[in-house]
């Protein structure tokens, strides 16, 4: 199977199910329910999903997407706590983005209040869909996994550190373990889960989590890199937001030509975590789509 038609159809699958888990419950609730539809069909690759997928079908050793029905309930919360960190970050308080992927984002299209419950709303739904997977030890695993991915101890936790670093002097650790809980920790938990659900022994795991890791802080350091030297068409939003929000990117601390020298080893480490794995053609396209993303 080709690897853009791989794409495509777990993309289009996670899609279906998204559209089915967002149905609007309550016309009391309706502008609610457009602002979470809104955040979450505004153009995502949907890639969290599809690593997911692509890390469970590489560990049983064939990709047949009928297959993959009983895993949407975890693919889809993944994409909805996604969803939900970008509302956030994109509140004035907060990154005051106006726009995100050439859209308005969702708190100038529907105010700050309703953004900020709109958030909070898909977090709480993202864990309500996880009880629907069958076996109840697999589904407190899996709840277990991402309630630590977004927790203190992760997404927000990096929110957390990122928001007090803003017009500070910080060094390279502490703009590591922002990236590695903001970007990796949900990375992880993607790979994590799919682990969880095919009962993949612990070194498996562990060493997939680390695959994760990596991609997401050379992920991170890319998107630094261009939001100094990219443009609108590739961010989806305006360049230079890191400097706006008086925030200190890599490329800052390191230098644009070492910032992308240590990209480019995060993403050999990477491929040299799963090389010598079956079937990992798809993660290996992960690391590729990053590295064409440098300038």
């Amino acid at each position: 199977m080709l690897v853009q038609e791989y794409f495509n159809t777990r993309k289009n699958l996670v899609e279906t199910a998204l559209d089915k888990f967002l149905s609007a419950e309550d016309i009391k609730t309706k502008q609610l329910h457009e602002a979470m539809r809104y955040a979450v069909f505004n153009g995502g690759k949907r890639l969290r999903p599809i690593l997911f997928f692509a890390t469970y079908e590489m560990l049983i050793g064939r990709k047949n997407i009928n297959r993959l029905e009983r895993l949407l309930p975890a693919a889809c919360s993944l994409e909805m706590i996604h969803s939900a960190s970008l509302i956030h970050d994109d509140l004035p308080i907060i990154d005051n983005s106006r726009e995100r992927r050439g859209k308005p984002s969702c708190h100038i299209k529907f105010g700050d209040a309703t953004a900020i419950l709109a958030g909070d709303a898909l977090i709480t739904l993202a864990f309500e869909i996880l009880t629907e997977i069958k076996n109840r030890k697999t589904a407190l695993k899996c709840i277990d996994i991402l309630t630590q991915a977004v927790s203190t101890r992760g997404m927000i936790g990096g929110q957390a550190v990122d928001i007090l670093s803003a017009k500070r002097k910080i060094n390279l650790n502490t703009l590591r373990y922002i990236h590695l809980k903001k970007t990796g920790a949900l990375l992880q938990a993607s790979m994590e889960l799919a682990c969880t659900i095919y009962e993949a022994e612990e070194n498996v795991t562990i060493t997939l989590g680390n695959f994760a890791l990596n991609l997401g802080l050379a992920y991170q350091i890319v998107d630094d890199i261009l939001d100094e030297v990219g443009s609108f068409d590739i961010l989806g939003r305006e360049p230079g937001e890191d400097s706006r929000n008086n925030k200190a990117p890599y490329s800052a601390l390191m230098g644009l030509e070492k910032s992308k020298k240590t990209a480019e080893k995060l993403l050999r480490d990477s491929y040299n975590l799963i090389k010598n794995m079956k079937n990992n053609d798809i993660l290996i396209e992960f690391v590729n789509m990053i590295k064409e993303r440098l300038p």
